[in-house]
């Protein structure tokens, strides 16, 4: 049953990279762009909601984005747990002799830490911010993203999809406990005066 959907992953993998054109200069900076933007676009996003918020005086604000920082950060947590004790996979070039277009540590291919960051932004800025429109976009760049991932031969498709179901138990678990005495009282006040006592 594994070896089986590894072989329709592998099979998917070859068909969806056929999509590109290794000559094409345009499509090869664009994978070189959109397979790596969105993490420091996310990071920036959420530096720019603390201090947007700051600026408003709002306590609830800056409570929601350090929920969310806490979303994705307990999303890394579960990253290395699983890198330490799953099996290692190869990565798609060390199957086939299509070389990658992205330079990359030779580590696992899964799981994915790009789809890890992608799934956790998505999920935590739906759970605790009411712009769905913000959560819409967020998901809408996260895809593109991981798609160009898989397109520049990095990843194979489970590896992208596979991390979403975990990562929606591991956002559930940090929703769940967000009224938990860990947060009421240590995670959300003290970063806060932590961070009022230095002006931010």
């Amino acid at each position: 049953m594994l070896q089986t959907l590894i072989d329709l992953d592998i099979k998917y993998l070859n068909i969806i990279r056929w999509i590109v054109d290794t000559h094409s200069e345009l499509q090869i900076n664009l994978i070189h762009i959109l397979s790596d933007f969105w993490v420091l676009l996310v990071a920036l996003m959420l530096v720019w909601f603390w201090l947007y918020w700051v600026y408003k005086k709002n306590i609830n604000y800056r409570e929601i984005a350090l929920m969310i920082f806490y979303s994705i950060g307990f999303s890394f947590v579960i990253y290395l747990i699983l890198n330490q004790f799953l099996p290692p996979r190869a990565r798609p070039e060390d199957v086939s002799s299509i070389p990658p277009l992205l330079e990359h540590l030779p580590d696992n291919s899964f799981p994915s830490w790009h789809a890890i960051f992608a799934w956790a932004a998505v999920l935590a800025i739906f759970l605790y911010q009411k712009r769905k429109c913000i959560s819409f976009w967020v998901l809408f760049f996260s895809l593109i993203m991981l798609i160009c991932r898989i397109l520049a031969w990095v990843h194979y498709p489970w590896d992208i999809l596979v991390w979403f179901i975990i990562w929606l138990l591991g956002a559930g678990v940090v929703y769940y406990y967000r009224d938990s005495v860990l947060f009421k009282k240590y995670l959300l006040p003290y970063p806060i005066k932590l961070a009022s006592f230095i002006k931010l």
